[in-house]
């Protein structure tokens, strides 16, 4: 739907909407208790989410601007029906729902197409005022057994804000409110008459009838008051009834509301604005401007509109667009003499400069913001700023060198001082300061005492803070005992997460989170699956939430195709990646070490090794984590090529940094490494030794892939054994770690992994010349055969 006419008039109140007064209407129903037992619950839940103005969504899951009695009427079915299926009520009482919530709609609908005039509205408004009670009394009923609420609870506050907000309107406001009315209702009217509602003209008049009605009745009271007192009403009505003019009434408050959400949207995940708050903002900002206003109101527009231009040019990468924005924004602020929008608008000039990788300019924006702040003495703004640039800071220590306006070259000593000042600014700064302590220490290989330390106090200060602060630490909870290797109390975590966030797009991003920690603990299949199902949730009006999803699907999907043998397509979805520019962090890191894995598959070590160099060569020094990978990755090759002593002491370096960290999981990923190795040097005994010891740990951390390879090498290193000291005990333990090791395989349908293993069994039915073990060999390589011949036509390449 799209605002673009000469013949759309938006009228902006404070608190007076059409929509509102639905709310209101249906809150009478429930005190006149015409709402089924049944559904007083999930009526009160929609009654609820219509006053705090929580968004809602059409059918086909866009966000509604500006709601209709039609979008009314969906979400209330929503609530009652939507809620009845997913508690899988049986199809009885779902029925039985349905029926009930179509009798609430109905009576509703009577009580809105009832309405016919400006009294009338009047009527139905100010016969509300009676069910709030006196502040001090509780809800009781009245003679006729309707409900009173207290004027404390939140439906007693809605009723009483409502109900002398319409008391305080002028005539022609009363008018303007009607008309807005009028053309709010009008999308329910064959459902109306679907109700068996009358189609008389007296009970739902047409817009021109009434218009013309209702400017006959105010020209004649007009031109009277002028004539008796030499003073007449201001003839706003007079330009708005026009029965070609649509008129769409805006209330101040839900506007603020829909373009803060908009804004934070933008900044957390890129959502593009919905085109008619596009158009909204538009009418607002034209000088032709055919906007009006009730009620007095003031409402300042024009910076969130410049802000949002801003955001929506940055995410479309348009450089020009977003700074021109941003300096209309700004101009307009600073205009009004705010110093703090003069620092927020350097900090926004260096977010700017960072996004698009101008570096040395975000450096020079923040250096004005830190003087401008410290000349100022505002302590709050100078942590805020500092904090940013410790953000900004912490992966590039190369711009360390190059800045001067702080006195410490270190980012220890600034993280000191943000954690000691931020005490005393803000609790979201002080969570903020400890989570980003807890990823120094982990990232610059401190010891796991010391960051669980400092993120046992962010997540403590977080939850005596807001929910976003508390989001942030749980967030970080998840993702280090995950690195740590306990999937059991990252999960836990994310559900913690789950429970805590109560907006779509929040959950959303919290269960993209949750399947990336699958995948990075190996459980590939059941990550894709998942974000496979939330791609077809998102859909693709939502750009910013469907390529981040989109972005974690490819590189599972090259994971996938790893385990399926389709090394070449893995190449080609990376150039892909790699074009779309991955600028995420953690995303970025994971993009590099596979892009090292495809060239290893197809057997460009050389290839590999340089990967790696560059790699370490630019990674900053405060990434353990990535540089233990990488490292590994480097004796894998020297593995797989022959070198295999060359590698011994890398691997061991790399499982003490490991441990020192407390990164089980890739501790046991060298060691299984270690213990490979070894077996290719001949020392099955030390091999056999290190497994027996680590199993537990290995299946605690549960990365299927490296548990079926160090099944896979307990039953070569009994095997090896076997042919030594030809105990068939020693054989048949061979047999059992092979047995887990397919299992294992199977489930993650490893077709790479699992030909070598049916290669191993026939190597040993051979050995010992055993037709029935020679059989189940050959027949899983047969079965393997043909699943080779399917993947095969995508690309199938098996070395």
């Amino acid at each position: 739907m799209s605002l673009h006419s000469q013949n759309v008039k938006l009228l902006l109140t404070e608190d007076l909407s059409p929509h509102k007064i639905a709310t209101l209407l249906l809150v009478q129903l429930y005190c006149e208790q015409y709402v089924h037992s049944s559904l007083i619950r999930p009526i009160l839940r929609a009654i609820i989410k219509f006053i705090e103005n929580e968004p809602i969504y059409d059918s086909n899951g866009s966000l509604v601007v500006l709601p209709t009695m039609a979008d009314f009427c969906y979400w209330l079915e929503q609530e009652v029906i939507g809620n009845a299926e997913e508690n899988e009520i049986q199809d009885e009482n779902q029925m039985q729902d349905e029926n009930q919530c179509k009798d609430e709609e109905k009576e509703l609908l009577n009580k809105l197409w009832s309405i016919n005039s400006v009294e009338s509205l009047d009527q139905s408004i100010t016969a509300c005022f009676v069910y709030p009670l006196s502040p001090t009394a509780v809800s009781v009923k009245d003679v006729y057994g309707h409900k009173r609420l207290s004027s404390r609870s939140l439906l007693g506050r809605f009723i009483h804000k409502i109900t002398t907000s319409f008391r305080l309107l002028k005539f022609d406001e009363v008018f303007l409110l009607y008309e807005a009315f009028v053309e709010y209702r009008s999308s329910s009217r064959s459902k109306y008459l679907n109700f068996g509602g009358s189609s008389s003209d007296s009970l739902h008049s047409t817009k021109i009838q009434s218009n013309i009605q209702d400017s006959d009745l105010y020209n004649k009271l007009n031109a009277q008051l002028k004539e008796n007192i030499g003073f007449d009403i201001p003839t706003t009505a007079q330009s708005i009834v026009d029965c070609n003019k649509r008129l769409l009434l805006v209330p101040k408050h839900d506007l603020q509301t829909l373009l803060e959400r908009q804004i934070h949207l933008l900044e957390t995940y890129g959502t593009p604005t919905p085109q008619i708050l596009k158009d909204i903002m538009y009418i607002m900002t034209s000088p032709n401007s055919n906007t009006s206003s009730i009620q007095n109101i003031n409402f300042n527009h024009l910076p969130s509109h410049y802000y949002i231009k801003y955001l929506e040019a940055l995410h479309g990468c348009d450089y020009l667009g977003a700074f021109e924005a941003l300096h209309q924004y700004f101009d307009y602020m600073v205009s009004n003499n705010s110093k703090y929008f003069y620092h927020f608008a350097l900090i926004s000039r260096a977010s700017l400069h960072q996004f698009f990788g101008e570096d040395e300019k975000a450096i020079d924006a923040i250096e004005e913001a830190i003087s401008v702040a410290r000349e100022n003495k505002d302590n709050a703004t100078l942590t805020y700023i500092l904090s940013w640039l410790f953000n900004f800071m912490k992966n590039k220590p190369q711009l360390w060198n190059r800045q001067s306006f702080y006195n410490n070259n270190n980012e220890s000593q600034l993280l000191d001082f943000l954690i000691k000042k931020s005490q005393s600014v803000s609790l979201s700064l002080y969570s903020m300061s400890y989570n980003f302590e807890t990823l120094q220490i982990m990232n610059n290989g401190g010891s796991m005492t010391s960051y669980l330390e400092s993120l046992l106090k962010a997540s403590y200060i977080s939850i005596n803070d807001e929910i976003p602060s508390f989001v942030r630490s749980m967030e970080l909870s998840a993702t280090v005992w995950s690195r740590i290797g306990n999937p059991v109390l990252s999960d836990a975590y994310i559900q913690i997460l789950l429970d805590s966030a109560d907006k779509k797009n929040d959950r959303i991003s919290i269960m993209i989170r949750s399947s990336f920690l699958k995948f990075i603990q190996g459980d590939t299949n059941a990550a894709y699956k998942d974000l496979t199902k939330l791609k077809r949730e998102v859909g693709k009006e939502d750009y910013s939430l469907f390529n981040a999803i989109q972005s974690r699907s490819l590189i599972m999907m090259i994971k996938l195709n790893f385990l399926k043998g389709r090394f070449k397509i893995c190449k080609e979805i990376i150039q892909v990646l790699i074009n779309n520019e991955v600028k995420e962090i953690d995303l970025k890191n994971e993009l590099n070490l596979i892009q090292v894995e495809v060239e290893i598959h197809l057997q460009n070590y050389s290839r590999a090794l340089m990967l790696i160099a560059d790699q370490l060569n630019s990674l900053p020094s405060s990434d353990t984590y990535l540089s233990i990978k990488l490292n590994l990755l480097k004796c894998k090759i020297y593995n797989l090529s022959g070198n295999n002593s060359k590698c011994l002491v890398l691997i061991i370096q790399q499982i003490e940094h490991g441990k020192k960290v407390g990164f089980r999981t890739v501790v046991v990923e060298g060691l299984v490494l270690l213990v490979s190795t070894l077996n290719k040097l001949g020392y099955y005994q030390d091999g056999y030794d290190i497994l027996q010891e680590i199993m537990p740990v290995v299946l605690a951390v549960g990365h299927g892939e490296i548990v079926s390879q160090a099944y896979l090498d307990l039953a070569q290193i009994c095997f090896q054994m076997f042919k030594v000291g030809k105990e068939r005990a020693v054989f048949n333990k061979a047999l059992k770690f092979l047995n887990l090791c397919i299992n294992g395989l199977n489930q993650s349908v490893s077709i790479v992994m699992l030909k070598d293993a049916y290669m191993f069994e026939k190597e040993m039915a051979h050995y010992i010349n055993e037709a029935s073990l020679i059989e189940h060999a050959d027949k899983g390589l047969e079965q393997l055969h043909e699943r080779v011949q399917v993947e095969s036509s995508h690309g199938f390449i098996l070395p």
